[in-house]
This record gives C-alpha cells, structure tokens and sequence, in this order.
C-alpha cells in the first residue's frame, strides 16, 4: 500500500562469546583498617599530655633553679649593701661628733652624746677659747646587729689619740653612747684657790667636764695670791686624766711685805744665840716669794722667803717662813714670821 512505512526487523541479539569478551581488571582489594586506626586511642592522649606536662615541668624546674640560684645571690647583695649603708652612717655620725668638737661646737656634742652623772660640760665659750683639735677622722667600723663601735682619731698637741665610740642603733638612726667630754683631775690643788677658763670656775661644787683640746687657765689675781696662766692639754680619754699645773703665785707688793718682814727677823736673830744664819753675813733674797700653803678654813696663806749668804768659803741656803691671814675680802690682816732656817716652828707677830 502506497503511503506505507518499510517495516524492518531488527535481528536478534547476539550473545557474546565469553573468550571474546576482555575481562574487567579487578580494582585492588581496600586497605584493611583497624578498629583502634580508626577509633582516637585514649592512651596516646594521656602519653602525649604527659610529654607536654614533662616537658614544661623540666622548663619550669631549669627556671626554678636559676631563679633558686639567683635568690641567695641577691639576698647576699641586699645584705651587703644593707651592711654597708649602715656602716656609712655609723661613720658620718661618729665623724659629725668629732668635727663639733674641732669646730667648738660643744652645744652640739653634748645633744649627740648627752653628759651623764654629777657633771656638766662648760659652756660652749669655754671649747670655744681652746686650740682645737686637729684632722678629726672615723678609722674603723664595726657593727653586730643594732650595736656597733666606730675608732675616731684626732690630733692634739701634736700628739695622736684613739678613742672608741660605743654606739646603738635606735629607730634605725645611730645613736653614740661614749662621750669625749673628760672630767679634770683637780686633787693637787691648794684648797681655797679657784681655776677658771674665760671666767668660768672649774673648782665649782660638781665637776666640769671639757672637751679635747688645749686650754689656758685664767690669771686671777686677788689682794694676796695670783692664779692660773698655764696651758693644759685635755686628751678626751679617760685612761689619761688632765691634770692641770695650776700655777699660784704671790701678789707682787705681798711679796715685797713678806720679804721686808723676813729680812728684819734674819736681823733680830742676830741679836740671838743658836741663830742659824752666819751672823752679819751678806746675804741676798730671792726674786721670787713662792706659796707654801693654803688653809681656806683658817683663811691663811703661807709665804716662803727664800736667801742665801754671799760670802765665802761656803755658801748656803736659807728661808723664812711668813704667814698671812686674810679676812672675808682676801685682804692681809695679820702677819706672823718665823725662825729663819725653821719651817713650820712656832710663829711670832712680825708685822
């Protein structure tokens, strides 16, 4: 029939033959993975925690130990510069203590090292009139705890003294417990006489402490005796008191009296038997009357008269003792000799 489609039909398939058909290449077999490749293993954790603890431990112990290393170190440094800290100061306080001296200063040694006992320094005018001491300085420092000593040197007179300074350490500042301040050693003088520096007594009821250095005692002179004049040194330690030569002398027209009234009982000696004095000898009296005693009790002074024969063979030594009494005003109010050759033998009414 015209208008038709062709009708085909298809063949019928063909099996292929196995030989002829190339085989697929097998795919490698999947790698075998364990259970504990693919679970997180808890053991691995704890190892690896503890190599990191381990690890920052033995950090931290390096670290420990240079630090334990370094504390006794500085602990050391601290202690030391401490200790020399406290060493400087002891020293400017022992040196600021010598220097008050030096400069005169008394007021201000006597507030760092405060006067103990019966006893009290002179007044500043006093250290003041003083030559000075000279190259005041700290020598050695010493210190266990709160107490230390500090060896101060200083020149006086041209002589070297040490002293050593006790000192404590109170509320973290130094305190000096050893005064220079040396009290003076006035037993030789004749009772009834006075010394005085600058017009300050010495000889008060309490004793008066001076500082080192080198003073002059005062030349008083009173209707009878003279007093002082003399330089004495003050070392400021105590192992070797100042004594000081404490001259006292006679009144000038005193002593001409005194050597008119012995001249005259050398005469009526004369006039005696057993007198020891060559009879109508020339003689010469002495310059200088000299003070044999003092009785502040009795208010008496005695006056020795000394002469000597001039002519020869043989020339010899005399004296003629000659008492004073004074009344309240120190002045002469009796006159009394003695034997010329005696001393201390009965006295008779001369003048």
């Amino acid at each position: 029939m015209a208008g038709e489609m062709p009708q085909f039909e298809m063949p019928p398939p063909v099996a292929p033959r196995v030989g002829a058909v190339p085989l697929a290449t097998p795919s490698p077999p999947a790698p075998e993975v364990r259970e504990r490749a693919i679970e997180p293993d808890a053991s691995a954790h704890v190892r690896g925690s503890r190599a990191f603890l381990l690890k920052h431990v033995a950090a931290a112990a390096l670290v420990g130990l240079a630090i334990g290393a370094g504390v006794p170190a500085a602990l050391e440094i601290a202690e030391r510069t401490a200790a020399g800290a406290a060493v400087e100061s002891l020293r400017a306080t022992a040196l600021d203590y010598v220097d008050a001296i030096a400069e005169g200063d008394s007021r201000r040694a006597s507030e760092m090292v405060p006067i103990r006992g019966l006893a009290y320094a002179a007044p500043p005018e006093v250290l003041r009139s003083a030559r000075p001491i000279e190259v005041p300085e700290v020598e050695v420092v010493h210190i266990e705890g709160d107490r230390g000593t500090a060896e101060v040197h200083y020149r006086v007179r041209g002589v070297d003294v040490f002293r050593t300074l006790q000192a404590e350490r109170v509320d973290g500042a130094w305190e000096l417990r050893t005064s220079l301040a040396e009290a003076l050693d006035l037993v030789g003088l004749d009772p009834g006489t006075r010394a005085s520096i600058v017009g300050v007594e010495l000889t008060g009821f309490l004793p008066v402490l001076l500082y080192p250095g080198v003073y002059e005692l005062d030349e008083v002179a009173g209707p009878v005796l003279v007093v002082g004049g003399n330089a004495f040194t003050v070392d400021g330690d105590p192992r070797t008191p100042s004594e000081p030569d404490l001259s006292v002398t006679v009144v000038r027209a005193v002593g001409d009296r005194a050597t008119e009234l012995a001249a005259a009982q050398v005469d009526e000696c004369w006039q005696r038997n057993g007198c020891l004095v060559p009879h109508a000898s020339r003689i010469r009296f002495d310059d200088r009357v000299h003070v044999a005693g003092v009785d502040p009790v009795a208010r008496t002074v005695d006056l020795s008269v000394g002469f000597m024969t001039l002519d020869e063979p043989g020339r010899e030594a005399f004296d003629v003792q000659v008492r004073v009494t004074l009344d309240e005003h120190d002045r002469p109010v009796r006159w009394e000799c003695g034997e010329p050759g005696w001393f201390g033998t009965a006295l008779e009414a001369c003048g």
